[in-house]
């Protein structure tokens, strides 16, 4: 069984609409529209979940891929100690509050 931080499988996506519009567009905000772009999205949002929570982390390591436009990371994060699979996506040319992430923790 999936676990993530603190209940189930974390299924959380997309960042908050951002409040300098309240429709939630920025003209700031990125598009991503090739699978490494993500990856430092996917990293930044698994740390401050954990960071949330005062957990430590560290060690960082994802691969990233793409199929039509369907984009992809698969990470991992070490966390006080223990090995967290983190999986990103979102569409291709998609801002990046509709990216999606997925924490699979050990510890639950």
């Amino acid at each position: 069984m999936r676990n993530a931080i603190g209940m189930g499988l974390l299924g959380l996506a997309t960042l908050p609409a951002l409040a300098s519009d309240p429709a939630g567009y920025d003209p700031h905000e990125r598009e991503i529209r090739q699978a490494s772009e993500l990856v430092p999205w996917c990293r930044q949002e698994a740390e401050a979940r954990f960071v949330a929570r005062g957990e430590r982390t560290y060690q960082w390591s994802a691969s990233y891929s793409d199929r039509g436009n369907a984009l992809s990371v698969e990470g991992r994060l070490r966390v006080e100690g223990r090995d967290v699979a983190v999986t990103c996506r979102i569409a291709r040319g998609a801002r990046e509050r509709y990216a999606t992430i997925e924490i699979e923790d050990p510890k639950g």
